[in-house]
């Protein structure tokens, strides 16, 4: 207990500052301002992994995650029991006695280490009930438990970044990068990932943010499989927090960095509007996802059909090869451009057509469709909130789920209705069909 009790200190400290330089490694420290990069990736980590809820609890597919640092499973039961080392009487109270206990009992932190035994926790396959999760919340938004998570948050980062340093990273901004992506996949696959880099760069070590990026963003691009579009996809969003928000400098690109994108449209809305972004993305996407109506227009507010919208979604998630060449629609001859993107999406059960037959590609594809397919995609996802804010989107309509999942998960725009309503069933432009696969992919809404 005594060895836990100064842990728990000791990362408090770090948190604010307080912790010797020769904590985090005396070379990392003369390099990088590890108080900065702390702050920093607090910051970073809370906006990313949980939009900045510390209440934040979920069922996922296999176990349960909470907290801003979206600690899954072992970790979850870890966050609580720091949650709990610090105040055990007012965790009791708020967790009840079987839930508090169970905490308390699981055999998963060493009280030197501080490092969870992963292999012997029953959390691995842990899922909470609705008063779990409610009792959960409670203690997690509270004064000790916002607390508790920054303080594990630290601790975390901390390590986080010397591991990077070790790999070769350097520079802030390409240590939280790596932070980021040792967070999200541990530290087996950040180390890989890593290596990769190296590999591209030709080099021994990371110099910058852009260098990092700039690899990461040629290996996938050289690796279709949805596992790179996904991990791509979650570095593009870091990147973009590390550059647009924190306004931390990129360094040097060793020549494989990004280049300031651009289109050749001259019926853009203007910068800083709600779609400009999304259409630069779309535009610059490797693989372009859309070249526009013309080589000078992109016509926003024109409308998709069905076979072009499934062609951005693949073309979004960097297009996959259809297992088979079944196809069972007479409406998708073998020689057009959406052939494959249909083939694909029926496969993976993203749409099965408007029959068993037919697809309907010249359809104009609406809202509640366009949302649909992006929802099919995620994995049919539910919602954790089930307020409805539209009185348009019925109870028992197919697209209800989806419209719920992607209004609290943040790929709605935010204008496509008026008055509590979503015109679900309207014409979906191409401006919103790229926003939201812009806000999926890039920014990781939802």
């Amino acid at each position: 207990m005594k060895h836990r009790i100064l842990a728990i200190l000791l990362v408090l400290c770090l948190c604010a500052g307080l912790v010797p330089t020769a904590f985090a490694g005396s070379t990392l420290e003369s390099s990088v301002d590890m108080n900065q990069l702390l702050n920093h990736g607090l910051a970073m980590i809370r906006k990313i992994e949980a939009n900045d809820r510390y209440d934040s609890v979920i069922n996922t597919s296999s176990c349960v995650g909470m907290g801003i640092g979206g600690w899954i499973g072992p970790a979850a039961c870890q966050l609580l029991r720091w949650i709990v080392a610090a105040d055990p009487a007012y965790c009791r109270e708020v967790l009840g006695d079987a839930l508090y206990y169970e905490v308390v009992s699981e055999p998963i932190i060493d009280a030197v280490s501080m490092m969870p035994y992963w292999n012997s926790s029953s959390w691995r396959y842990r899922r909470f009930s609705a008063s779990e999760i409610a009792s959960a919340k409670e203690l997690l938004s509270s004064g000790v438990g916002r607390q508790q998570q920054d303080a594990l948050l630290c601790y975390y980062l901390n390590n986080e970044a010397k591991s990077g340093w070790k790999y070769g990273v350097r520079s802030e901004a390409a240590l939280l990068y790596y932070c980021a992506a040792q967070h999200h996949g541990g530290e087996g696959s950040a180390k890989k990932l890593v290596n990769e880099v190296l590999a591209y760069l030709g080099s021994s070590q990371i110099p910058s943010l852009a260098a990092f990026h700039g690899a990461v963003l040629q290996i996938a691009s050289q690796n279709s499989s949805s596992a790179s579009a996904s991990h791509k996809a979650y570095q593009t969003k870091v990147y973009n927090y590390i550059v647009n928000v924190l306004g931390l400098p990129t360094g040097p690109s060793t020549g494989s960095g990004n280049p300031a994108p651009s289109v050749p449209f001259t019926d853009m809305p203007a910068p800083g509007s709600w779609a400009y972004d999304a259409i630069v993305w779309a535009y610059n996407h490797d693989p372009r996802i859309t070249s526009g109506t013309s080589a000078t227009t992109f016509s926003p507010d024109a409308t998709l059909t069905r076979a072009e919208a499934m062609t951005f979604l693949w073309a979004a998630a960097f297009k996959p090869q259809p297992a088979s060449g079944s196809n069972p629609f007479t409406d998708v001859p073998d020689d057009v451009f959406y052939h494959d993107a249909v083939l694909w999406a029926v496969q993976n059960g993203i749409t099965g057509g408007t029959s068993a037959t037919t697809f309907s590609p010249m359809d104009t594809v609406s809202v509640g469709q366009m949302l649909t397919f992006l929802w099919a995609f995620a994995g049919r996802p539910q919602s954790y909130f089930t307020q409805n804010p539209f009185s348009d989107v019925g109870d028992t309509i197919y697209y209800h789920d989806p419209v719920l999942w992607a209004y609290y998960g943040g790929i709605l725009v935010g204008n496509e209705g008026s008055g509590g309503k979503l015109y679900p069933d309207q014409g979906c432009s191409r401006a919103y069909v790229v926003t939201y696969l812009y806000n999926y992919f890039e920014m990781g809404a939802h």
